[in-house]
Order: structure tokens, then C-alpha cells, then sequence
């Protein structure tokens, strides 16, 4: 399962889109104190099926494909925005596969580290954020597609 994910993941380049996202933002100093009554409604313009959770302080969203489920994550605070995933089979208790987008991203190239100042995106904005969630969910889609078909043939 998991050369299968990053399979994908090498083939809609997350290393390459991801280390632009954290190289164009990375302002730690500027970092923006957004709350969730101004993030939620930006999250749920790009996919309403996102949901909160107080309890871990992020957004998520779980899309089942044939017998996976994927689980997405958005965490946010003090403009550090973070994104992870966890897929598994139902039926089963144990995670096929769990990660962060930064983790990835360096196990894709494994000098992503040294390429970037911070291995997160930083909002220093309302509009970084959306720029941001938007690269997010491009490459949020396209993954979702890409699994559907492998998990189809």
C-alpha cells in the first residue's frame, strides 16, 4: 500500500508542488493569528464535506473507495498549516498508511528538508491561506483520483 501511495504521489509531483508551497511561504515572523470562524468558511468553499474537530483543533474529511477509507486532514495555528492523511481498510484494525504531507515530500526527495526554511506552509494572510488550501486541494483531487483508478483496476 504504501509504494502504491507514493507512486501516485511521485506521479502528481506532491515533492515538487509541495516544496513551491513551502518555499513562496514562509514567513515565520509574519505568521497570521487566524481563527476558525475565518478559515471554515474558506475550507468549506473548496469541499463543504470537511468537518471540524474541536477536540484536535482541525478539519477533516473521510472518503471511502471501494473497501479504503482515506482520511484528510487540515490542522491551522498561528499560520502554520499542516496536511496529513490516513487510509486503511475497513474491516481491519490497523492504518495502511499514515503521513504528513512534509513527510512525503522527503521520503518523494530526500533532500526536500534541506531545500526549505520551514517544511509547512505559512499564512501570513487571509489570501496566503487560500492560495495555499487551493494548491492543497488541487493536488487533494488529483490524488483522490488517481487512487480511485488504481484501486478500481
Amino acid at each position: 500500500m504504501q509504494e502504491l501511495i507514493l507512486g501516485i504521489l511521485r506521479k502528481i509531483e506532491l515533492d515538487k508542488e509541495y516544496l513551491k508551497l513551502c518555499q513562496n511561504h514562509h514567513d515565520f515572523d509574519g505568521r497570521a493569528n487566524l481563527n476558525r470562524k475565518e478559515i471554515e468558511p474558506i475550507i468549506k468553499s473548496f469541499d463543504s464535506d470537511f468537518k471540524y474537530v474541536a477536540k484536535d483543533r482541525t478539519f477533516l474529511k473521510e472518503t471511502p473507495y471501494e473497501e479504503f477509507t482515506l482520511r484528510f486532514f487540515i490542522g491551522f495555528k498561528n499560520g502554520i498549516i499542516d496536511f496529513s492523511y490516513l487510509v486503511w481498510k475497513e474491516g481491519e484494525n490497523h492504518n495502511f498508511y499514515q503521513g504528513r504531507l512534509a513527510t512525503l515530500a522527503e521520503q518523494i526527495d530526500p533532500e526536500f528538508k534541506e531545500k526549505v526554511k520551514y517544511k509547512t506552509p505559512i499564512a501570513t494572510s487571509l489570501e496566503d491561506f487560500k492560495e495555499i488550501l487551493s494548491k492543497y486541494f488541487e493536488l487533494f483531487e488529483s490524488f483522490k483520483q488517481h487512487f480511485q483508478e488504481t484501486v478500481k483496476s
